[in-house]
């Protein structure tokens, strides 16, 4: 029988991450760390398989409000996946040995704090320069596309495969300062791609990962389906810009503890 407590922390987990794209490592790693008691690489490893998970249907209810174009998540995710494979596995080889178990712990906790901090200053960037920001057209838009996520594509995918964290912390500002696409849009395809992404990281994680816990949260996040489409539909460009900072900054002192 599921547990009322998952139930809601998942139901308030599925809304930030359907309507700002944050959440799958940012605030996931730290509930299930604290809260569940899980370690750290048992957090990652179930972090990915729950983001996974709830971003099927985030992505769904996306795709349906045409938020998501397939030709440029694709070209995106090709890009990434690379990293994140590897990342996973390596970090699965490191941490099968227990003398390495206090360094990984550390590790993670570090690329993380640093993947966010990189993040508030693409966000800073947009807030300050938007004349620099303005939707190109389609056809601009995919050729413009691939040298400049080259590098910082695949160096967010090495973050995710090895943290669990980078949909709304990572892709999502890649996608607002070098793809120049609008705020939803980017929600939509971080989520799209971040879905693909953590379920090859989670399977690389084996039989690191807590699939009871992961699934009972699972179940209450799809209860907040409804309330997210609302958000989405109703909240300006604007407050779910300020939004998500918002949350990455919580995420930078949440991390930034975890390291003291």
């Amino acid at each position: 029988m599921l547990a009322i407590s998952e139930l809601v922390i998942g139901a308030i987990v599925g809304v930030v991450i359907s309507t700002t794209g944050v959440g799958g490592g940012v605030i996931v790693l730290p509930i299930l760390t604290y809260f569940f008691g899980l370690d750290a690489l048992a957090s990652v490893a179930t972090a990915n398989l729950l983001s996974m998970l709830m971003k099927i249907s985030s992505s769904y209810m996306h795709f349906r409000m045409g938020n998501i174009p397939l030709r440029q998540s694709l070209i995106i995710l090709l890009i990434m996946i690379p990293g994140t494979v590897f990342a996973s596995y390596g970090v699965t080889i490191l941490g099968d040995f227990s003398h390495n178990r206090v360094q990984l712990e550390w590790g993670i906790n570090l690329l993380v704090l640093l993947a966010i901090l990189f993040s508030l200053y693409l966000f800073y960037h947009r807030i300050r320069h938007p004349q620099l920001h303005m939707n190109p057209t389609q056809p601009q838009r995919q050729v413009r596309l691939i040298k400049p996520l080259l590098l910082p594509g695949t160096g967010a995918g090495l973050v995710l495969g090895a943290t669990g964290v980078g949909g709304g912390v990572v892709v999502l500002p890649l996608l607002l300062r070098y793809g120049q696409m609008s705020i939803k849009q980017a929600i939509g395809v971080s989520l799209f791609i971040t879905m693909m992404l953590s379920g090859s990281s989670a399977f690389a994680y084996g039989g690191h990962t807590d699939w009871k816990l992961a699934l009972e949260l699972f179940v209450g996040s799809l209860l907040a389906i409804p309330f997210a489409r609302y958000l989405i539909k109703h909240l300006s460009d604007k407050v779910l810009q300020y939004a998500t900072l918002f949350l990455i900054l919580c995420s930078a002192v949440l991390m930034g503890i975890r390291l003291i």
